[in-house]
């Protein structure tokens, strides 16, 4: 018992430590987050609602993504037109 409260410990601790170095990661952060249907193949299509550093707000659809949750810090490209190909330049930076 006394191991796995310990593993348990170090994973609390290794969590957290993670989280501060990635929370400064990135240039926006996902405000909201709203199913809005399916796609052909049947995968979940959200909408983001997405706040960049700069202030610029900034709606965006994708395919659903567990990763990409509400508060979470991503990069957006400064050349986004809005499209859902621009939606690749996502990368995931904080898993919370």
């Amino acid at each position: 018992m006394k191991k796995l409260s310990l593993v348990v410990l170090m994973s609390m601790v290794m969590a957290a430590c993670t989280a501060n170095v990635y929370n400064k990661q990135g240039n926006a952060q996902v405000v909201t987050s709203k199913a809005i249907g399916q796609t052909k193949e049947g995968k979940e299509v959200v909408e983001l609602l997405v706040r960049k550093d700069n202030g610029e707000e900034v709606v965006m659809t994708r395919e659903y993504d567990a990763h990409v949750t509400v508060g979470s810090r991503i990069h957006v490209s400064e050349k986004y037109d809005h499209q859902d190909p621009d939606l690749i330049s996502i990368r995931r930076y904080e898993f919370k």
